[in-house]
């Protein structure tokens, strides 16, 4: 009697436990879902990075495009507006990697792109031949062009009748994490204005 129900506790616990069959069937389903968990989290971690890092181009590139607008508006002067090194003509269009401005204060500003930074800069000369300041205005800029329409005044001097820029930014690769890998798509931007003097006239 005592035996029979030995044999019926071991039984019982055989029956409670797991097979190496099951163990191996539970820890392969276990390992497939932890995969597809890291495979979401790590979605969603580059979907984050992309839209944070789009938002921060958007906003810097945004401001540096509507000072650049505001220079060109308000200035009083503009270069070049002849074709010479580095400045190609098509028509009464020119196509320049930089752009000059007098403001209404007489200070010279000058916006200047270098292929080899990958940097728009912008140098200041204030009224009076004081020493220039030159300055970074934009980062991760893979290419820019200024065009220049330009027209002959009455007096038969060349003006500028309308401004553009055509640039292109890239994210800032410091403003990322690398688990977040390299999502964000650059950004062009295509703006023009025509200065506030012939829009008044």
């Amino acid at each position: 009697m005592e035996k029979q129900r030995q044999n019926a506790q071991r039984r019982q616990r055989r029956s409670l436990g797991l097979s190496l069959v099951e163990m191996l069937i539970s820890l392969a389903i276990t390992a497939m879902l932890l995969t597809a968990t890291m495979v979401a989290i790590d979605a969603s971690f580059q979907a984050y990075a992309a839209a944070a890092e789009s938002a921060s181009t958007q906003t810097s590139t945004r401001l540096v495009t509507h000072r650049l607008l505001s220079l060109m508006r308000t200035s009083t002067a503009h270069g070049p507006l002849l074709a010479e090194s580095g400045v190609t003509l098509s028509g009464n269009t020119l196509t320049s990697p930089y752009l000059e401005l007098l403001d209404p204060d007489g200070n010279l500003i000058r916006l200047e792109y270098d292929s080899d930074d990958e940097m728009l800069y912008v140098t200041i000369t204030p009224y009076g031949g004081s020493v220039a300041t030159r300055e970074p205005l934009l980062g991760g800029v893979s290419q820019c062009e200024f065009k220049l329409v330009r027209r002959l005044d009455d007096d038969g001097v060349w003006i500028l009748e309308r401004g553009s820029i055509d640039f292109t930014v890239h994210p800032d690769e410091d403003s990322s994490l690398a688990i977040e890998g390299d999502a964000a798509e650059p950004m062009r931007v295509i703006a023009s204005t025509m200065p506030r003097k012939l829009e008044d006239e």
